[in-house]
C-alpha cells in the first residue's frame, strides 16, 4: 500500500482532488491494475519531509499558483532528494512553465480523470524502484538508513541490533526500539519475523530451507519450526510481486 500525501490551499480544489482520486483508483483496479494507493490529505508542509516519506513517497502538490507551487517543491527537492512531487497546475502554459522541472507527474485541473489515472498507473509501475527509508532511534540519535541496505534485526539480551550490506561491506547499529515495534514498521517493505529473535528482509534471501534460511551475503539465520510455513508464504508472494516469477 503506498500512501500519496495531497497539500492543496484551495478547499473546493482539494475536494474535487480526493473525490476524483478515489473515483479513478476503483476504475483502474476494475482494469486489472492493483492501484494499491491511498490518499492521505495534509494540513501543513514541512520542509523536512524525512519521517514522511518513507511511507509517503508521494505528493500531490497543488499551492494556489503554479510559481507558488513550483518554489514550494523546489524547497521540498532541496532537503528531500527522491521525493516524488506530482504537480497540479489549471491552465496549458503552466503544463509548459512545469516541464523543466523533475516532477513525477504533472495533472491538469481541466483533465483531472485522466491525469490522475496515468499517475496512479505510474506510481504502480515505479513504486518497487524507489529508494525506501526508514529511521530507527538509536540511543542519543535517529538513524535514517536505506530499507534495501538492511539485511536482517536481531533481538539480543533485550538489545535490537540492525544489520546492514552497503558497498560490499557489513555494518551493524543499536536501536532501543522493540523488535515488535520495527517490524511493525517494516511491514510493508518485504521483512518477515522468522524467529523470536529475528527479522529479516526478504529482498536478501537467496535461498529457503525448512529450518534455516540463508542470505546472499552468506549469513544463515535459523526459522522458528512453528513460523516456517508463513515465511514461506510470505517469501512466494514477496517474489511474485517482484515480478520474479
Amino acid at each position: 500500500m503506498y500512501l500519496v500525501g495531497l497539500y492543496c490551499e484551495n478547499s473546493d480544489l482539494l475536494h474535487e482532488i480526493k473525490t476524483v482520486f478515489n473515483i479513478v483508483r476503483l476504475k483502474v483496479s476494475e482494469n486489472g491494475t492493483r492501484a494499491d494507493c491511498q490518499l492521505k490529505n495534509l494540513a501543513f508542509l514541512t520542509e523536512d519531509w524525512t519521517l514522511l516519506w518513507e511511507r509517503m513517497p508521494f505528493l500531490i502538490l497543488a499551492c494556489g499558483t503554479a510559481d507558488r507551487t513550483f518554489a514550494a517543491a523546489e524547497t521540498l527537492w532541496e532537503n528531500n532528494p527522491g521525493l516524488s512531487i506530482i504537480c497540479v497546475v489549471q491552465n496549458p502554459e503552466e503544463v509548459f512553465a512545469a516541464l523543466p522541472y523533475p516532477f513525477f507527474h504533472v495533472v491538469r485541473e481541466f483533465s483531472m480523470e485522466q491525469d490522475l489515472g496515468a499517475v496512479l498507473r505510474k506510481i504502480e509501475r515505479a513504486g518497487s524502484l524507489l529508494p525506501r527509508w526508514c529511521t530507527f532511534q538509536g540511543k542519543s540519535e535517529l538513524v535514517r538508513v536505506r530499507v534495501k541496505e538492511i539485511l536482517y534485526l536481531e533481538s539480543d539480551r533485550h538489545e535490537i541490533r540492525v544489520f546492514m550490506q552497503k558497498d560490499m561491506k557489513e555494518t551493524s547499529f543499536l536501536t532501543v526500539e522493540i523488535l515488535a515495534q520495527c517490524e511493525e514498521k517494516l511491514r510493508d517493505f518485504g521483512f518477515a519475523r522468522i524467529h523470536k529473535s529475528y527479522l529479516v528482509n526478504l529482498y536478501h534471501v537467496a535461498k529457503l530451507e525448512k529450518e534455516r534460511l540463508t542470505l546472499d551475503c552468506g549469513r544463515q539465520l535459523y526459522i522458528s519450526r512453528h513460523r516456517y510455513p508463513e515465511v514461506k508464504l510470505q517469501f512466494e508472494g514477496y517474489i511474485r510481486h517482484l515480478g520474479f516469477l
